[in-house]
């Protein structure tokens, strides 16, 4: 969120705090009057309650100290609505498609306002369907990616590698990518690639927006499991997108309340939709099979009429009972360190 607000116009800033006014929102210093008695107190200022008389900076400071989940849900909301081309493919229409409808059920979703809010507005960032990009695609009606990512020094992630899938399965891109930092974890164990691998990358994340931009129209439909992560990495925003992990969910038979499971891995709709692993316990990712899985469970959707709920399995029900989570870990702490927070006698997995 944080870099979403510092890339945005004041007039949309002031819409938001605005937002937050209305429903009373409040940050770790209280509401925005609140905000402003704490805040103007330290810098030693007069107080301005109205949001179109502060800086950017005022607007930002106060938009950062709102960390609820729900809060956050409302602001991406807001933002999101403020996108025309968002809006109109959220909306149904007499003519829907079957692909539309996947679209709109996405777009939808409770959890896809915050999961898509992008820093679209920066720079190095593009936004396809606004003519940044001059140029002619080859039109493509729908294309599966998936990336695999490091971690980096300066605590971010960096793509290295990025596959894409057309509707027929075709690979249509399948190229590493240099990483614009110092890397200190390659995730070997997901990604299967090591310093060696990308010894003799020299693709840029902007070569790897161009190649994809040669394929991408406004019309196109992106397909992806939790595809924001690899539009994040990608710095592409598009609307039309389908993401599983938000089409697909756990089916409950309403006598008990549901459990607070995360999302259908991809693995698991596999399972249950396709009926293969793609997988396998102990074996890396490839991000081409992630991208043909991900295109195979929409096609098994459009063309076979298979369900969105997926049954929760007797050994997940188990598991439930008993399970420890643990969350908001940095995401600069090594696969290594994280592994040695619970004694190996213990069955336990790291998931990043």
């Amino acid at each position: 969120m944080e870099d979403v607000l510092a890339t945005a116009e004041g007039v949309v800033l002031v819409k938001l705090v605005k937002v937050a006014q209305k429903l009373g929102l409040k940050g770790e210093n209280g509401t925005w009057k609140e905000f402003l008695d704490f805040y103007d107190k330290q810098l030693g200022s007069s107080s301005l309650s109205d949001p179109s008389k502060r800086r950017k900076d005022d607007l930002v400071a106060f938009l950062t100290t709102l960390k609820k989940k729900e809060d956050l849900q409302l602001l991406a909301k807001s933002l999101k609505l403020d996108n025309d081309v968002f809006e109109k493919f959220k909306k149904k229409s007499l003519d829907e498609t079957a692909e539309q409808r996947l679209v709109r059920m996405t777009l939808t979703h409770d959890e896809y306002p915050l999961d898509y809010l992008f820093p679209s507005n920066a720079e190095d960032w593009v936004r396809t369907g606004l003519g940044k990009k001059k140029m002619e695609p080859t039109k493509i009606e729908m294309i599966a990616i998936d990336c695999e990512m490091v971690l980096c020094e300066d605590g971010s992630e960096a793509v290295v590698r990025v596959a894409a899938v057309d509707r027929d399965l075709k690979v249509i891109l399948d190229e590493f990518v240099k990483p614009n930092q110092p890397v200190v974890d390659y995730r070997t164990f997901i990604t299967g690639l090591t310093a060696q691998d990308l010894e003799k990358a020299t693709i840029s994340v902007v070569d790897i927006q161009e190649k994809l931009l040669m394929f991408i129209s406004e019309d196109t439909i992106l397909v992806g499991q939790s595809l924001n992560h690899d539009l994040k990495v990608l710095k592409v925003d598009h609307a039309r997108v389908i993401d599983t992990s938000l089409v697909f969910k756990y089916n409950y038979d309403g006598t008990r309340r549901p459990l607070r499971l995360k999302r259908p891995s991809l693995n698991y709709l596999c399972k249950c939709i396709l009926g293969y692993e793609v997988q396998k316990e102990g074996v890396p990712h490839n991000c081409v099979h992630d991208a043909e899985a991900a295109m195979k469970l929409v096609l098994a959707i459009l063309d076979n009429g298979a369900e969105t709920s997926v049954p929760l399995s007797k050994e997940m029900l188990e598991a439930e009972k008993s399970k420890l989570y643990l969350h908001r870990i940095p995401c600069n702490v090594p696969y290594e360190e994280l592994n040695g927070v619970v004694s190996r006698d213990i069955p336990h997995e790291v998931k990043v």
